[in-house]
């Protein structure tokens, strides 16, 4: 009876070394799959984020903010009078290239697609419609006479152009910025670490590690041995595996507070601009009441109405240069040490290969004394 009972035994226990090993290899597998997806999607995020989306919002914010400084520029010219020297200024001028070089990087860094590249060249459009204002309203002023009057009526029309609410370059701007600011929060909720996305990883994971438990026990059963090293270095690349996991979670939390340190300065540089606007349009509404009072007839109902609405309200102290392009510069370190981690994805298939060999090393031994089953 004992006789017979052995060989079902032996197929028995080699029949669940063989499923244990296609366990192990299965679970390591998906281990690999869903541990690469989860970090891969990050740093993926991290990258569009560093090469892409934060770039285009500095620099929208740099075109915007030059824009607005050189209007202020040009006007205060006009205003004191330098205009009849110098026209606009070389300060005027080089705010006018920073703008246009910022603009054209937005265009590289696009990340909204075909519709953003619209509204970029519109924009763009718009500047070169509000450069030729001013250069006119330059032209009329230097010939001096009752073509000063006209010079006030150009540089209002090239103001209007860069401030009007809806339509304006800087209002456009805003726009484009806001739909950027909106593509930025997508990109990170793809990769963010939710409640599924972390199940998708911790489950085989720790599925693995019941698995190598599981083995030990049965071999420790079967076989009468303590521990199978093969597979105690398994469960030691696993949880190495899982540290490298969690790295990717660090890493995402480091890009999100990056974002939210990009979105900060982003509102900061609108408030500068804010004050430089507010200055600006004071300084044109003083030029063009002094110009109007001074013309017959003065200037007619349209600019009267204009006038009335440029009033002087609360804006926010002016921020440092310096300190500024210190805030851009802290997000850019901020994103790329979040990608600081990106070097350890290579880690996870190795460490996945390293299971798989444990795993083969550890259970083909204790196959192998079951070979000879009875058919």
């Amino acid at each position: 009876m004992t006789a017979l009972a052995r060989p079902d035994v032996r197929s028995t226990t080699r029949r669940g070394l063989l499923r244990l090993r296609a366990a192990l290899l299965g679970v390591t597998a998906l281990v690999l799959l869903s541990s690469w997806y989860a970090f891969d999607n990050v740093h993926d995020t991290i990258d569009t984020v560093r090469d892409r989306s934060a770039p285009a919002l500095l620099e929208a914010a740099v075109a915007r903010s030059a824009l607005a400084e050189a209007d202020s520029v040009a006007i205060r010219s006009f205003s004191s009078g330098e205009a009849q020297l110098i026209g606009p200024g070389d300060r005027y001028q080089n705010q006018i290239a920073v703008a246009s070089q910022a603009i054209a990087q937005v265009a590289e860094d696009n990340t909204l697609g075909e519709a953003g590249s619209k509204q970029l060249r519109v924009v763009a459009g718009l500047v070169v419609a509000y450069t030729g204002w001013v250069e006119q309203a330059d032209a009329h002023y230097r010939q001096g006479g009752g073509s000063t009057s006209l010079a006030a009526v150009d540089l209002w029309y090239a103001s209007r152009l860069l401030h009007e609410p809806e339509s304006g370059v800087l209002a456009q701007f805003d726009e484009l910025v806001k739909a950027q600011h909106d593509a930025l929060g997508g990109q990170l909720s793809g990769s963010s670490t939710t409640f599924w996305r972390g199940l998708l990883v911790a489950v085989p994971i720790l599925a693995l590690l019941v698995l190598l438990v599981v083995a030990q026990r049965f071999l420790r059963h079967r076989f009468r041995r303590s521990w199978n090293l093969p597979l105690v270095f398994a469960t030691v690349v696993l949880a190495g595996c899982g540290a490298i996991t969690v790295f990717g979670v660090l890493a995402q939390q480091e890009v999100e507070t990056a974002a939210d340190e990009l979105r900060q300065v982003t509102s900061t540089w609108d408030g500068q601009i804010t004050t430089t606007r507010a200055e600006a349009q004071e300084e044109l509404k003083n030029l063009v009441t002094k110009i109007c009072a001074a013309a017959d007839g003065g200037c007619g109902d349209t600019v009267v109405r204009f006038l009335s609405d440029l009033r002087q309200t609360g804006t926010p102290e002016p921020v440092p240069d310096k300190a500024l392009t210190d805030a851009a510069r802290h997000v850019n370190a901020s994103v790329a040490a979040a990608d600081d981690y990106s070097g350890l994805e290579t880690l996870l298939p190795i460490g996945a290969v390293l299971i798989g060999l444990a795993v083969l090393l550890g259970l083909h031994p204790r196959i192998q004394e079951y070979r000879y089953e009875r058919r």
